[in-house]
């Protein structure tokens, strides 16, 4: 059936009439409160897939970090015990050190009697040879200068007189200048 223009016009007019702006309103809020329902309802399924995938997510990443802090606590009690370690060697080590200062300084008295014998044979040694040798023939045997093979001499000379031995009788050195006599 066909309307003619001026229904047409009455009826667009309709609307803007305050109760039928209201009643618009309602419906509207009617029909937008239906249809946040409706996607509600159709965004449940979706939202528990959402959640399920969020918990086996946390899940897997749970799995993925504890062996990520099982290697921190390993490397936590390594560096632990490589710490009580040091700290029990340099512990050793110090009472190791303060033996060996102690032990090597003193001598037990069979070793101190044993070295007083082997320095007055030094000093006899050096003696002897200096009798028949030049200082400048004992520095290069000493790895010395001339002049401290002549300190040597003097000291192994000063030792074995004060040990008590007497020195071999001074014989003429080969760079000795004394005059010689002629017998007649």
């Amino acid at each position: 059936m066909a309307t003619s223009s001026k229904a047409a016009a009455r009826r667009s007019l309709r609307p803007h009439t305050t109760p039928n702006v209201r009643e618009n309103l309602r419906r509207e809020r009617e029909r937008v409160l239906a249809r946040q329902a409706e996607l509600e309802s159709l965004a449940a399924p979706i939202n528990d897939a959402a959640a399920k995938l969020a918990k086996l997510d946390a899940m897997l990443e749970s799995r993925a970090a504890t062996p990520q802090r099982k290697i921190e606590q390993l490397e936590k009690a390594r560096d632990r015990r490589i710490a009580k370690i040091q700290q029990e060697y340099a512990a050793k080590i110090e009472a190791v050190r303060a033996e060996a200062a102690s032990a090597g300084t003193h001598l037990t008295s069979e070793e101190q009697e044993q070295e007083s014998v082997l320095l007055r044979e030094y000093a006899s040694a050096i003696v002897e040879f200096s009798e028949n040798a030049s200082p400048a023939e004992l520095a290069p045997l000493l790895g010395v200068n001339t002049r401290e093979a002549k300190e040597i001499i003097e000291q192994a000379k000063d030792c074995l007189d004060a040990s008590g031995v007497a020195a071999l009788p001074a014989a003429p050195a080969a760079d000795d200048t004394r005059p010689v006599t002629a017998a007649s």
